[in-house]
């Protein structure tokens, strides 16, 4: 053990803060310590390790429910579509529908599968519907639309195009026919797959020409948007064009990330592995995601208002505010300026980022179940559970000199191992910390 891990260990397990549980309904006495770290911040990036356990999950919902009842937080983000989004927005302001069909088309990645996420819209709704409630709290997405890259989820990266055309048919028919020509042909192949089946359409299918088809009627469509805003506001209402409009940016991004499948590109016939050829698509779309992560926050900071307070849920990869190391195709490695690097320049003193640290566990990706394993001893997880408490903070930021010097080395991160790394102490303000994850 170097003399930094144990200055480390020592300092930790002198200062870190054991939790009760992870469970909501365990009341927040031991979340005081929680909402002292967090203080006058206004934007809290909560991350998770892994998608899919139940934990992060549950601690997410706990967290909520504290900082709406106690800090006085307007909104929930979630790594999830924002267009998709508007759906569950709706919902749990009073709006119609069931909450399973809400979930089915609100919620992106799979995620709508996870009774977690059935929990929070479900406390969410309820809470909003009590008649003292002087402003409701708000639910979003603030990923790209559409989940690309993800072949299970019910709505795929056309979701934000079809929205702002069916925007269009409502308030400009002719404009919304003009459209509907340059795209509809080509709607069945704004689509990836990984293993696409023959008889299905993919975006690899499509030749230079008409992906730049798509681009240059997507750049049409956005500028339409635009110039028309009064046309558009005073046929609808102001919310619903601003939901119509971000539809035509989200549309953008989703072209933006499948123009990163190369020419060419047909899906392979031996299993995915990571990193390798395969996925070097990820190097640069990754890129784009993040970046639009972050724009798509700034756009919901804007709608909450001065007095606006939001958490932020996303994996701990996008959460960082420090560049990941990490490798998507095979023998190449770079740093990546994830999401929470454009967030932390942005909003400096107002944001407090918190890492999720695990050292084993299950989760389910897809409905299906996996096995973390133990992490690598040397990442920052396996060294953090050698303090032996099974649930806790810890400030990062309180540390000494020289502790804080060797938290700013890279260090691999999570169960992905050698694929991730990261700087922990410029990453992250604070760290949650759960030994042993399970099964949603």
């Amino acid at each position: 053990m170097s003399t930094g891990e144990a200055d480390f260990l020592a300092w930790a397990g002198a200062h870190l803060v054991p939790l009760n549980s992870v469970k909501p309904e365990c009341g927040t006495e031991d979340l005081a310590a929680l909402g002292r770290m967090i203080g006058d911040a206004s934007i809290v990036v909560l991350s998770e390790g892994v998608h899919g356990a139940a934990e992060p999950l549950e601690f997410r919902n706990r967290v909520l429910q504290y900082l709406v009842q106690e800090k006085g937080f307007t909104a929930i983000a979630l790594e999830s579509g924002l267009v998709e989004s508007r759906v569950v927005y709706d919902y749990v302001r009073g709006g119609p529908g069931s909450l399973p069909e809400v979930l089915t088309r609100g919620i992106g990645w799979t995620f709508d599968r996870l009774p977690q996420n059935h929990a929070l819209v479900r406390w969410l709704r309820d809470y909003n519907a009590e008649a003292h409630r002087t402003r409701k709290i708000n639910f979003y997405g603030f990923d790209v639309p559409g989940s690309p890259g993800n072949p299970h989820v019910s709505r795929g990266p056309t979701t934000a195009l079809v929205e702002v055309l069916g925007y269009l048919d409502e308030v400009d028919g002719e404009a919304g026919r003009s459209f509907h020509a340059r795209f509809d042909g080509l709607l069945p192949n704004i689509h990836f797959d990984f293993r696409r089946p023959a008889q299905v359409a993919g975006y690899d299918e499509l030749s230079q020409a008409q992906r730049d088809l798509i681009t240059a009627a997507l750049a049409d469509l956005v500028t339409l948007m635009e110039r028309r805003e009064a046309h558009y506001t005073a046929a609808s209402t102001a919310d619903a064009y601003a939901w119509a409009y971000r539809a035509a940016i989200g549309a953008r991004q989703a072209d933006g990330w499948l123009r990163q499948v190369p020419l060419g590109w047909r899906p392979p016939v031996d299993p995915i592995v990571f990193p390798s050829e395969e996925t070097r698509i990820f190097a640069v779309a990754t890129d784009v995601r993040d970046r639009a992560l972050a724009d798509n926050l700034d756009w919901i900071v804007a709608r909450e208002g001065p007095a606006g307070k939001i958490l932020v849920y996303a994996s701990h990869f996008h959460s960082s505010t420090a560049p990941v190391k990490t490798s998507w195709r095979a023998s190449e490695q770079a740093r990546q300026q994830v999401a929470g690097t454009y967030l932390r320049r942005r909003y400096a003193e107002r944001l407090l980022s918190i890492g999720n640290l695990i050292a084993q566990g299950e989760y389910a990706e897809a409905g299906v179940k996996r096995r973390l394993g133990r992490v690598p001893p040397d990442s920052i997880d396996a060294i953090a559970a050698q303090l032996g408490v099974p649930l806790y903070l810890l400030d990062l930021r309180s540390a000494p000199a020289a502790v804080r010097r060797w938290l700013k080395e890279e260090r691999p991160i999570g169960p992905a191992g050698g694929n991730f790394a990261l700087a922990v102490g410029w990453a992250f303000d604070v760290v949650f910390y759960v030994d042993t994850v399970t099964l949603p």
